[in-house]
């Protein structure tokens, strides 16, 4: 597989931007990101080419796309567009027609990208190819959530129906009993049409990393995710561990991958108890898992596979995509800076106190040691995650210095 010395433009700056950077700079490709006013983390790794400057997305799309169109129109050797996080690709799909004819958008087709992000539609579809699913509901109203988790009982989960949605900066919350619900979400969250309540699963996630093109399977890779940044496991994975492939699982991902005849790469995860022998459908997400730097470590390199499959559909590439001959089970990867923003964010919640985030942090020096790599950190390409570090950094002084201001002036009784 080769790139011809072509353009690729990434956009999105996230955890696995810097894996795509990486695996395509590697790989021949004249690597562009896209970033807005202010300095990015992606733009400082020794595989960045260049960087283009656009308008920020906050500001407004219809200025983006102009520039986004106005920028490909001037770069005939750009023929990919790489859009890296949900909030790009979905922007993509609604502005098909800003993107020049010749240049190949590196993601599913807005059809699929509809189906997927709806994650009530996904579990339909989910139990109808016969492949678990906790029980849930889709309520309209905060009535109508106090009354669908006292049916379903606790514990249970709430989450949005779409990741984009707002949720107070969460993915998703457990209600563990009555006062549980009025405590983590006093009030029904604005922008959501309706949110779903699911029985609570137990169990370790397992992100199934897949190539496919025209519903085939191409390519799998299994990882469980040992811990989140999160002590309810809600959060982000900050340690995962490549495991055998799964045949239940991989036959659940063949059977979706089928039904929507999907092309590119995607991740599926599942909630796997093994104490229950049992594994039950949580999403079907469309794009590159935050995580991909496991499977890429460990030789299955999926943002090249994404290209690569892009390029096949216009017929610039061919499909070589052929499985490794051994499959590296045990591979660690772990990501410490999320690790500690996790360990201080719950201790400023007041989730943990200081013995807890002793306890933290410990698990975060086991883990860091027995690691076999880090999803961000590289000794060939350290930039990156030093300037996460220094920001990282900056705002936790600030907010160091906020705290010691509101208690100087707290009066006194």
């Amino acid at each position: 597989m080769g790139s011809d010395q072509a353009s690729i433009l990434l956009l999105g700056s996230y955890r696995q931007t810097v894996t795509v950077i990486r695996s395509l700079g590697r790989s021949g490709y004249h690597v562009i990101v896209g970033r807005g006013k202010a300095r990015d983390f992606a733009e400082f790794s020794r595989y960045t080419a260049e960087t283009w400057v656009h308008p920020d997305l906050n500001d407004g799309e219809g200025e983006f796309f102009l520039a986004l169109a106005a920028f490909l129109s001037e770069r005939p050797d750009v023929r990919y567009v790489f859009p890296i996080g949900e909030r790009q690709i979905t922007l993509l799909a609604q502005h098909l027609p800003n993107v020049p004819r010749g240049v190949a958008l590196v993601m599913a087709e807005s059809a699929v990208l509809a189906g997927c992000f709806d994650k009530a539609s996904t579990y339909a579809i989910a139990e109808e190819l016969g492949i678990p699913v906790p029980e849930y509901r889709k309520v309209f109203g905060y009535r109508d959530l106090v009354t669908a988790v006292e049916s379903i009982g606790y514990p249970c989960v709430v989450k949005p129906n779409h990741s984009l949605t707002p949720f107070r900066d969460m993915k998703a919350i457990i209600v563990e009993g009555p006062n549980s619900l009025r405590q983590h979400l006093p009030d029904w969250p604005q922008g959501n049409e309706f949110l779903i309540v699911q029985r609570f699963a137990d169990g370790y996630r397992h992100n199934c990393h897949f190539a496919a093109e025209s519903g085939v399977l191409l390519s799998y890779f299994e990882q469980r995710v040992l811990r989140t940044d999160r002590l309810n496991y809600t959060g982000y994975g900050v340690e995962g561990i490549s495991v055998a492939p799964s045949a239940r699982l991989k036959a659940y991902c063949e059977s979706l991958v089928q039904k929507f005849q999907y092309n590119g790469v995607g991740c599926v995860q599942f909630l796997v108890d093994d104490g229950a022998v049992t594994a039950n459908f949580l999403e079907l997400n469309p794009r590159l898992d935050a995580t991909c730097a496991i499977p890429y470590y460990c030789g299955y390199d999926f943002p090249l596979m994404a290209v690569e499959l892009a390029g096949y559909r216009q017929g610039r590439s061919t499909k070589d995509i052929t499985p490794l001959a051994t499959y590296p089970v045990g591979k660690r990867g772990v990501w410490w800076l999320g690790d500690v923003e996790g360990a201080i964010d719950a201790l400023s919640r007041g989730q943990i106190g200081l013995r807890g985030l002793a306890q933290w942090m410990a698990r975060f020096l086991r883990s860091a040691v027995r690691a076999d790599f880090h999803l961000t950190w590289s000794w060939r390409d350290p930039l990156p995650t030093l300037f996460l570090c220094r920001r990282f950094a900056s705002s936790l002084l600030r907010r160091l210095i906020r705290a010691r201001r509101v208690s100087c002036t707290r009066p006194v009784d």
